[in-house]
């Protein structure tokens, strides 16, 4: 089961810009959309639901349908939908405990005898209480039971499922997906963690309120939050008085100290500054400004840019391969780069370069070995892994190379690389089974997107990077899952958005835009030669190398030729 058209544009327009990703219990559903790209706005307007109190003498089935669409209307905590219960679980409903997505096409309802009224449909998505979204794929049966009784003249609900059912429509028009933010293990980047939050007054209060408790379950064991554990807003609310939130820290706040005082700041100022009419943030501990160096009582919303999740600074620049030489791109201009890798001494296949830029590694010619160095005019790059077959490799913030080997028979191997250091065998849980095709950690470290072959085409796998020391943990993988029917080949164009060379039904092989949702926000056409590979950086145009020796530049509406060559890459 696909979102509907109102769900998808709703999802492209929330999650643009920024689970998961961190990602949480992502959605894994979307169907193709072309058009322009979503920009990363967060101030779309929602539309109010206006729920409709009971009508004197509705039937049982009238009181159930009207309790449904009304459960959509969030106004003084469902206060229209409580109408529709007995008297004794009014107050006692608790329709934050979590949401089921269904079917509203196919619904049907059964009256069961002596007040009882189930409705049967399918289940297409659940929420969780954290706002955490996991798409129930492939669709299935649901029935939901209520039993009603005489209020006086009416019928009245006295016992339901818990949580809310909502349609789809009814999430596009009382949710939007908003980014907590939380810092990877080493303080270095922000990881973004998506979540579904109703929307109304106060979303100020909810997002800090959210943020408090913690990354969900899925992104947990790969980040950790600065603020010390019991932390609460003093009072339950974080008002925006004249652009700026106000945000009063409980006394467990004043434990935190250092580098844990910048982080926190960073994590609420990040979180809300999605908040369009936001433009900065007053932090206090029991009404106590919170002091931090080298930053106003007032922190801006462009304040801490270096925990940015998508890394590069406005210099990154991309890279191609070009008579056997690693090139650098600036402007019009082919500029080698100093050392080995640049003047020809060290020929390297499908190169990636450190988001810092000072960093490359590649394979030899027969995708065999990983060559790792420094570039510089006096740097060595030498062989510091032998396999099968290596995928393409890619970098993190911390300075790790990713690769995958492919053996001839047996699963695929995932090996990180550190200069001057012995490569290391990372642990997998769950990895699908198939051929790896293309291994790209996101920039911040955090998660790894994985283009997996199996039997019925290449698909695209989330996973979560879990630090233990010198041991990585690449786990709790998840498909992202779209309307493509194959894909071949990923890069991480934001830190929630992918390029994916792939195809739908009928269709040829071209790059989309695909969100970690799997929505596919844009197709950007095909080549009349063959697509080989592709690069993709927040900010910069994508990439691409065809099987005639050429790269291409994609200009925001056509592919422009830009080179001959071949492996476009960007710092990542």
């Amino acid at each position: 089961m696909r979102p509907s058209r109102a769900a998808a544009a709703l999802l492209a327009a929330l999650l643009a810009g920024g689970l998961l990703a961190g990602c949480a219990e992502i959605p894994t559903t979307g169907p193709v959309r072309q058009g322009a790209e979503v920009g990363g706005q967060r101030d779309v307007p929602f539309i109010r639901v206006i729920a409709r109190p009971p009508r004197p003498g509705l039937s049982e089935r009238g009181v159930v349908a009207g309790f449904l669409e009304a459960s959509a209307s969030f106004d003084n905590d469902h206060a229209v939908a409580r109408a529709y219960l007995a008297p004794e679980i009014r107050d006692t409903w608790k329709p934050g405990a979590g949401t089921t997505l269904y079917d509203d096409t196919a619904v049907e309802y059964e009256s069961t005898g002596r007040g009882g009224v189930t409705l049967v449909t399918r289940q297409v998505a659940t929420i969780s209480a954290r706002g955490e979204y996991t798409a129930v794929n492939p669709v299935r049966p649901l029935s939901a039971s209520f039993v009603l009784r005489r209020v006086g003249e009416e019928w009245r609900i006295a016992a339901l499922p818990p949580g809310l059912l909502l349609t789809r429509l009814d999430v596009d028009r009382a949710f939007r997906t908003f980014d907590l933010y939380f810092p990877d293990p080493t303080r270095t980047v922000l990881v973004p963690n998506p979540v579904l939050l109703p929307v109304g007054p106060g979303v100020s209060t909810t997002l800090v309120r959210a943020l408090l408790a913690g990354p969900t379950p899925w992104l947990a064991p790969a980040v950790r939050t600065a603020f010390p554990p019991g932390t609460q807003l003093t009072v339950d609310s974080a008002p925006i008085r004249d652009g700026v939130v106000q945000v009063d820290l409980n006394g467990p706040a004043a434990e935190a100290a250092g580098s844990e005082i910048r982080a926190l700041s960073a994590q609420l100022v990040w979180t809300l500054r999605q908040l369009g009419d936001v433009s900065g943030v007053r932090i206090s501990v029991l009404g106590v400004p919170l002091s931090v160096p080298g930053v106003g009582v007032v922190q801006s919303r462009d304040s801490w840019p270096t925990v940015d999740p998508d890394v590069l600074g406005p210099t990154a620049t991309g890279y191609l391969v070009a008579k056997g030489r690693l090139v650098e791109l600036r402007g019009a201009d082919l500029l080698a780069v100093p050392g080995p890798a640049g003047d020809g001494r060290t020929s390297l296949t499908a190169p990636a370069v450190a988001p810092g830029g000072d960093l490359v590694a590649g394979l030899d010619a027969a995708r065999r070995q990983l060559l790792v160095g420094q570039l510089g005019a006096q740097a060595r790059i030498v062989p510091v892994l032998t396999g099968a077959s290596l995928t393409p490799p890619a970098w993190d913030v911390l300075g790790t190379a990713w690769t995958a080997d492919r053996p001839a028979s047996g699963p695929s191997v995932v090996w990180t690389a550190r200069l001057d250091e012995q490569p290391a065998r990372a642990t997998l849980e769950g990895l699908p089974e198939g051929r790896v095709e293309a291994l790209v950690p996101a920039r911040d470290g955090a998660r790894v997107a994985v283009v997996v072959r199996g039997r019925a085409g290449g698909r695209v796998f989330l996973g979560r990077v879990v630090r233990d020391g010198a041991r990585v943990t690449v786990s709790g993988f998840r498909p992202i899952e779209s309307s493509l029917v194959d894909v071949r080949d990923a890069a991480w164009s934001t830190a929630n958005r992918l390029i994916v060379l792939g195809r739908v039904s009928g269709g040829v092989d071209q790059p989309y835009v695909i969100d970690l949702t799997g929505l596919v926000e844009r197709a950007l056409g095909a080549l009349s030669a063959e697509i080989v590979s592709i690069a993709a950086a927040p900010g910069r145009p994508v990439l691409v190398a065809t099987a005639d020796g050429r790269v291409w530049q994609y200009s925001g509406f056509e592919w422009a030729r830009l080179a001959d060559g071949s492996d476009p890459t960007y710092p990542g």
